[in-house]
């Protein structure tokens, strides 16, 4: 039988729900960070490399992510940064503790660079969007009952383009012919490294307890048709906290309990994500409700729909960075 791990209870939900947790608003804004304001043009590659790297690394709650932030310009003009990730983890089973994990992200960043030309100054949009995938494979190792120590090796790729390039690809395609004027710049990204967790899972009648502390780094380098301009490597690193605590209320729904549940999640940023981003930790607190379902079980590819959570978080980090969101959880 599979031992579900935290991170599928957390994260296979995601990947179902996940415009529902965008769509329920997982946002987040940062007035007059650092990290963004006042970025110049041939500062965007590297941000774009860094903002990669914050996607990449592994984070077990689905998560929709939008800062806004004035660029410090006359006319008070807003640089935005949407950020996204679903994912999921499992150990095979108590016989075979073989984890894997598996995540997706996404972004867009779409800040206005201020350049000059002599002596004129003007605002100009480059967004980019970049999509990231992040795979790991890893090993239960039990310490004692309930505590395991798990090193994972990780990979990920990622593709980033600006809307002019992609327009420009859409266009070359549709026309057979290389229009130069709208390739506006690619990066193609190959990351590898690991992760070590420290895991601890105390499941009883009167409550369940899961704890999860995780350090994750990876090393990330351009390849292939990625635009010379561009090209470079990044360093992700990331410490992360992660706690749930869940209690039946006494009430009973569709034959099962009814569960209070708490959760919370600290992270902090160690690599050039942390620059790309302008804040060095994040953190998500809050609370909601759980059902069982199993008695109405639902077949996906072979997974059984078991519990369902309703869950409502406070956002807040490093400079003034605040916001909340509310989604729906899955265990399977």
């Amino acid at each position: 039988m599979r031992r579900w791990s935290a991170a599928v209870r957390r994260g296979l939900a995601g990947a179902v729900c996940a415009g529902g947790i965008i769509a329920a608003a997982g946002v987040a804004h940062a007035q007059q960070t650092p990290g963004l304001s006042g970025v110049r043009l041939s500062s965007k590659p590297d941000g774009v490399l860094g903002i990669m790297g914050y996607n990449m690394i592994p984070d077990g709650t689905a998560n929709a992510l939008r800062i806004d932030q004035g660029v410090g310009t006359d006319d008070n003009s807003d640089s935005r940064l949407v950020l996204g990730q679903i994912g999921a983890g499992f150990t095979w089973s108590d016989s075979f503790p073989l984890y894997l994990e598996g995540y997706i992200g996404y972004a867009r960043y779409d800040p206005r660079f201020v350049f000059s030309g002599g002596e004129d100054m003007r605002l100009t949009p480059a967004r980019w969007n970049n999509v990231t995938a992040t795979v790991g494979v890893g090993y239960d190792i039990r310490l004692m009952e309930g505590l395991y120590l798990r090193p994972i090796i990780n990979g990920a790729l990622g593709y980033a383009a600006s809307d002019a390039s992609l327009f420009g690809a859409w266009l070359s395609h549709r026309t057979d012919q290389d229009i130069a004027v709208f390739n506006g710049g690619q990066l193609n990204v190959w990351g590898l490294g690991g992760s070590l967790t420290l895991a601890y899972y105390d499941r009883k009648p009167a409550r369940d307890i899961d704890v999860e502390l995780r350090y994750t780094e990876m090393r990330l380098e351009t390849f292939g048709d990625t635009t010379a301009a561009a090209r470079g490597t990044a360093e992700a690193r990331a410490l992360s906290l992660w706690a749930r605590l869940r209690w039946p209320t006494g009430v009973e729904v569709f034959g099962g309990p009814l569960r209070w549940v708490i959760e919370g999640t600290n992270s902090y940023f160690f690599g050039d994500q942390r620059e790309a981003l302008g804040f060095g930790w994040l953190a998500k607190v809050g609370g909601g409700l759980e059902i069982d379902v199993a008695s109405h079980e639902i077949g996906a590819f072979g997974l059984y729909l078991s519990r369902v959570r309703l869950l409502g978080r406070y956002v807040f980090g490093e400079h003034d960075v605040r916001g909340f969101s509310i989604g729906i959880g899955m265990s399977f």
